[in-house]
């Protein structure tokens, strides 16, 4: 009796906290090797600076990328190229350095980035203005992930209140 092929389980695209925690690890992995501390203490400057700093770019231009697309970027685009090219046993403070990779890369090849995210929105537009079918809206990750680089800036210490004095009812007499 023969069996009947089991259909291949469908790949689901990565989450937007799945696509953090990746990109987390792999920097843990690659530049922060031996050191968990150390990565502990400078994680929430390496999401901001680093890994939401690609999500904050993009939705500042109001476009998106798949969370696979991100990823591709961010991980053989950026990082890896940091590791190649960059002498990391030499870095005073890795986040602000992984930081201004992220920010030079964006300045020479973002464009490219901006342009192939437009045509993508473009060309699902219009297959789905063609189809006439009700567009289903699934999560943006961009959007999302922007939105907790935002969280991240906002969270700054509370400044103490300044104290009033207390205004005398009484007028002097001076």
């Amino acid at each position: 009796m023969k069996r009947r092929p089991q259909p291949k389980p469908e790949r689901k695209q990565p989450t937007p906290q799945e696509l953090l925690d990746s990109l987390l690890a792999f920097i843990e992995t690659h530049f922060y090797s031996g050191h968990p501390l150390a990565f502990t203490k400078d994680k929430p400057r390496l999401l901001q600076w680093v890994v939401l700093k690609l999500a904050t770019w993009l939705d500042e231009r109001g476009v998106t990328l798949s969370t696979d697309r991100y990823r591709e970027i961010m991980v053989n685009k950026i990082l890896m190229e940091a590791l190649r090219h960059g002498n990391t046993s030499k870095i005073d403070y890795l986040p602000a350095w992984l930081g201004k990779t992220v920010e030079s890369h964006l300045a020479i090849h973002g464009e490219d980035y901006y342009d192939e995210a437009k045509s993508i929105r473009n060309l699902v537009d219009h297959a789905v203005m063609v189809a006439g079918q009700a567009r289903v809206t699934q999560p943006d990750p961009v959007r999302e992930l922007a939105a907790a680089a935002r969280l991240l800036k906002s969270t700054r210490k509370a400044q103490k209140p300044v104290r009033k004095q207390a205004i005398n009812p009484q007028l002097s007499l001076l």
